[in-house]
This record gives C-alpha cells, structure tokens and sequence, in this order.
C-alpha cells in the first residue's frame, strides 16, 4: 500500500524481535515497570500501615508539595483556556445558530409567515356566497382583459 516507506521501521522491528517470551521478560526489566512497582510498594506502606506519614510528608515538603498536589496548575490551565473557549463557541452557536437561526427564523419566522398569510387569506376566506361570486367575477374579468391584451 505504501512501497517500501515502512522497510526500514519492519526490517528493525524483526531485527529487535527475539519471540514472546524474550519480549515479554524484557518488560520485567525496563525502568518503568519498576518504577510502577516502587509507587505501588510505598502507597500501600504509606497508606495501610503507616497512615500517619503522609501529612508529615506534606509538610516538609510545603510548596513543592502544594505544586504537585495542584497538578502543576494544568487543570487551572486547561479551565481557562480549553474550557473557557469552549463555552464562548458553545455559547456563540448558541445564540447565533439555536436563538436566531432555528428559534428565530425556522419555528417563529415559520410561525410569523403562516399568522399572516393566514390573515391574508381569511379576508378572501369569508364563508359569503357573494364574496364568492366576486372573486370568480374579477377573476374572469383579468381573464378576459389579459387575453384581449395579448390579441391586440
């Protein structure tokens, strides 16, 4: 599908790949799997069996500790920026597109149109037979008058 753009990343990767078992031992020995290990042991020794060194620990460690417990200020970040300019957009198709597009233009302006020509129409609409009569005789009448017109 691509030629030979991957060679180079699959003849490396069949080069480095020695079976399933070599590849799975290998993750026993990386520093991540190690270091998971290590978070795992101490929050369980901190927080099973010695309750009380937590909040010693976060006193000594004062400010530093207050900016890893703030999560470095990522979530204010992210709060002021991302979610701040999602709502300005959301509240812009808010109001540009749902109050005065759908709202406004499609059901009202749909409500507005069929009031009027409703209107329009209940003048024609009398339920008198002579108002009736009427508009059949003007209507001949332009009838007539256009063809007479057209001939002349």
């Amino acid at each position: 599908m691509f030629g030979d753009y991957f060679e180079d990343s699959i003849l490396e990767a069949q080069r480095d790949y020695h079976g399933l078992i070599a590849y799975t031992f290998h993750g026993f020995l990386s520093l991540p799997f190690w270091l998971a290990i290590a978070g795992t042991a101490s929050a369980v020794y901190l927080y099973l069996f010695r309750v009380d060194l937590p909040k010693k620990i976060a006193i000594a460690f004062g400010p530093l500790y207050a900016i890893v417990e703030r999560k470095f200020g990522f979530d204010e970040l992210y709060s002021a920026v991302f979610a701040a300019g999602a709502r300005v957009v959301g509240r812009g198709f808010w109001r540009g597109g749902d109050q005065t597009v759908i709202d406004g233009l499609l059901v009202n302006g749909s409500a507005r149109l069929t009031y009027w020509f409703a209107g329009v129409v209940r003048l024609i609409q009398t339920g008198l037979i002579n108002t009736y009569a009427f508009f059949m005789l003007f209507g001949i009448l332009l009838g007539v008058s256009w063809m007479m017109w057209r001939l002349l």
